[in-house]
């Protein structure tokens, strides 16, 4: 791990982390400014759930941060094989070990509700499955619970599903293995990505397909995109909001999946250039004439008169500029499905 730009990331808050509550171990995730932002190397791929000692010894490592398909420009797909899997809609797991016990994170936490409920399960229900498990390779689980329910309905079902299994010195990836829990479905026989695109199974986010090498790209079906829009309840009024109020930007951005993120990103600079460009047209307006009598006047014929008059008594106009600019209520994308 470079330690130097792991640094500069946290700092430039791209990389969030994370103390156990009890021992010298340290996870660490990027941010959603990362994705937000774009900000991808060979750190903040790599911090999606990064377990580190104090020393900065890798204790868990799952696999690296993968995008939809076609998501990053210019992307190269692999010219080998592939497998395609399941892509479920849980929490991510990442078994880790402190002395002979094994735990469970999820993606940014040692100790949040996904990672807790993990942990329920791992030392009930799979309590007689750690034998079965290698403490020189990561486990990688989808955290599947009721109350967790994102979109996709699992019923009454509580389970730690594998996905992937990882060497955790080198990052290597084996083959799934059995080892007391269930693994993530794999759909065979499928040879063209083509045709999982024009796929569309019921209660299923996507599928993840993993090529040869071990690299891997997603794709979610329209239907869940659909009713992901309509849980999240983002729209570009919130975002005026946030702005106005010159709030951080982080809370909104919690709320959205990183496939929202171009849509969020294009209208936070169409409502920031519109701001910029009422205000630069104010200042051009701006002028003082011999009394305020003819001041007043001449502001009256401008088109942003009130925003002008609070530049003249030097007190704060931007209320004014945002109430001007405030958007008609739009959601993501397909603005007629709900």
């Amino acid at each position: 791990m470079n330690t130097v730009l792991l640094n500069e990331m946290i700092s430039k808050n791209y990389i969030r982390v994370n103390k156990h509550p009890e021992y010298d171990l340290y996870i660490y995730n990027y941010t959603q400014n990362a994705q937000f932002e774009r900000i991808w190397n060979e750190v903040t791929l790599a911090c999606r759930g990064l377990i580190l000692d104090e020393k900065g010894n890798v204790i868990a490592r799952p696999f690296p941060k993968f995008f939809n398909l076609g998501e990053i420009e210019n992307q190269m797909l692999p010219d080998t094989t592939f497998e395609v899997y399941d892509k479920m809609d849980g929490s991510l797991g990442i078994l880790y070990w402190i002395n002979d016990v094994p735990f469970m994170a999820s993606r940014g936490s040692f100790a949040s509700e996904q990672s807790d409920k993990a942990n329920e399960m791992l030392q009930g229900k799979y309590r007689n499955s750690w034998s079965l498990l290698d403490k020189n390779k990561t486990y990688l689980f989808e955290i599947i619970y009721p109350e967790n329910r994102i979109v996709l309905d699992y019923g009454a079902s509580e389970e730690l599903v594998l996905l992937a299994v990882v060497d955790t010195d080198s990052g290597e990836e084996f083959p799934l293995e059995d080892v007391g829990f269930p693994m993530v479905e794999k759909y065979d026989g499928i040879k063209d990505i083509l045709t999982l695109k024009e796929m569309e199974l019921a209660n299923k986010e996507g599928f993840i397909i993993k090529y040869a090498n071990n690299f891997r790209v997603k794709i979610k079906f329209d239907e869940y995109f659909r009713l992901h829009r309509i849980i999240t309840q983002v729209s570009n009024l919130n975002i005026w909001e946030y702005l106005k109020a010159n709030q951080s930007f982080e809370e909104i951005l919690e709320r959205v999946p990183d496939e929202f993120f171009d849509w969020v990103k294009q209208t936070k600079n169409d409502l920031e250039n519109h701001y910029s460009a009422i205000e630069n047209q104010c200042k051009i307006d701006f002028k003082v004439l011999e009394s305020r009598k003819e001041t007043a006047s001449y502001f009256l014929t401008c088109k942003y008169s009130r925003i002008l008059f609070a530049m003249l008594d030097n007190r704060d106009y931007s209320e004014f500029i945002w109430k001007t600019i405030r958007p008609k209520f739009e959601k993501p994308f397909n603005r007629e499905e709900e």
